[in-house]
């Protein structure tokens, strides 16, 4: 849970970083690589949506993964 935390907390420092923008992710703006909770890993990437959104993304698949 501590990983799944810093990720999102690096993801919303990346996020508003983007001046003026809520898109989190722009086709040349690369990958976001984040870690689950259970130690699982992989890379968002041209990920096209709010910070919202890819929290939500990210949560889900932290549940569907590390559901055990």
């Amino acid at each position: 849970m501590k990983n799944l935390f810093l990720t999102l907390v690096f993801v919303l420092g990346t996020a508003t970083s983007f001046a003026g923008s809520n898109v989190v992710a722009e086709e040349d703006a690369g990958c976001i690589h984040v870690t689950l909770s259970c130690g699982g890993e992989y890379d968002v990437c041209n990920f096209k949506g709010t910070t919202k959104q890819l929290i939500k993304s990210v949560l889900v698949n932290d549940d569907a993964v590390c559901a055990d």
